[in-house]
């Protein structure tokens, strides 16, 4: 079987989507011996290739390769799979090459319905994209796979059709967290002293970060949280706005890195009194996940999603500064949870989009 695989946004610093289709790729290697894989980039792709059987083509054109993400995979991507001899394509980005594409089955993954629940936290591009194209790829694909049971509820309340199936994202590989000498060396080279709360993801509106200043500025002004910083790893989203949010009145304790490499993001989570994320809305929320894996507590929005990646050890709120900051003092009244072995692996997902590649090239 030939597999064609949306790598536009597999590249350096990627998150969300990125993150999530890059670590399906190597179990996908080893759960399907007997296929080869085509990765399809905008531009270039950062991704080291799992085998001998994969290879990717990066779109050299000097127009189309300029193309917003979005638009080059409705106007663009098509006309360089139907170059290839594939039996599948999968669009873990959702949309679908418009056109026709021939006998090509495709499988698409549905990560989340921010163009329905928050679309002003959308880059106008990308909610125009999903506005006009979304529901009717996601009807089109002959099988579709939710990264959540909460987005297959939504799949259904929206579209009228539940995913096929579900994979669920994994902490992905992080390096093994040093002893504690290396460790505060990693800190010291971030500039962050302890203690701190940590906040991980890109500066978008979605992710709420100026209520998550507003409450701790609301904690430090009752008397608590002390010394306490406020590290946010992530890098620069579309709306710089977010910015401001460094120059709030005597902030000093709020300190920007930007985006962290995997080993650094690990000595973080693990020193960390709190993950405090606050997001609108998430598909998932997998700085939830992998916060639980290192033992960190974590404050988030009470809702179904982020239940589903925060499990019982979590702190829900609502996502006001009134609401977190309520949540914030009540997690660090309690000892910090386990280390949490979580249920879902890559191995899992990868399997899962095994199986639906083998059952559409059946079907077909």
């Amino acid at each position: 079987m030939k597999i064609g695989i949306d790598a536009s946004r597999m590249r350096a610093g990627m998150t969300g989507a990125g993150r999530y289709a890059a670590g399906i790729l190597n179990p996908l290697n080893n759960a399907m011996q007997d296929s080869t894989f085509v990765l399809y980039a905008r531009r270039d792709c950062s991704i080291a290739l799992p085998s001998k059987r994969w290879s990717v083509r990066c779109d050299r054109h000097p127009i189309w390769s300029q193309l917003p993400v979005t638009f080059w995979i409705h106007y663009r991507l098509g006309s360089l799979v139907t170059e290839d001899d594939l039996d599948v394509l999968w669009t873990p980005n959702t949309l679908i090459p418009r056109g026709a594409i021939g006998n090509l089955a495709c499988v698409t993954s549905v990560l989340d319905f921010n163009h329905l629940l928050v679309p002003k936290t959308l880059p106008p591009i990308t909610r125009f994209a999903h506005r006009r194209w979304m529901d009717t790829d996601v009807r089109r694909a002959e099988l579709t796979v939710a990264i959540s049971e909460g987005t297959s509820i939504r799949m259904q309340q929206y579209l009228g059709r539940r995913a096929d199936a579900i994979a669920f994202p994994a902490v992905p590989e992080m390096p093994k967290v040093p002893v504690s000498d290396n460790a505060d060396k990693i800190l010291a080279a971030l500039n962050v002293t302890e203690p701190f709360l940590l906040t991980v993801g890109t500066r978008a509106p979605r992710k709420n970060l100026q209520s998550a200043v507003k409450a701790i500025a609301l904690v430090k002004s009752r008397g608590g949280l002390g010394s306490h910083q406020l590290v946010i790893a992530g890098p620069e989203a579309w709306n710089k706005r977010n910015r401001a949010i460094e120059r709030v009145s005597g902030a000093h304790w709020i300190k920007p890195l930007g985006f962290v490499d995997d080993l650094s993001l690990a000595v973080l989570y693990s020193r960390a009194d709190a993950l405090v994320f606050p997001s609108l809305y998430e598909g998932f929320g997998m700085p939830v996940v992998e916060a639980r894996a290192m033992g960190c507590r974590v404050i988030t929005t009470d809702i179904p999603e982020l239940r589903e990646a925060g499990g019982d050890d979590t702190t829900y709120v609502e996502p006001t500064p009134e609401g977190i900051a309520a949540g914030l003092m009540d997690a660090l009244s309690r000892p910090a949870p386990p280390v949490r072995i979580l249920k879902h692996n890559w191995d899992d997902a990868a399997d899962v989009m095994a199986t639906m590649f083998r059952q559409v090239v059946t079907t077909a």
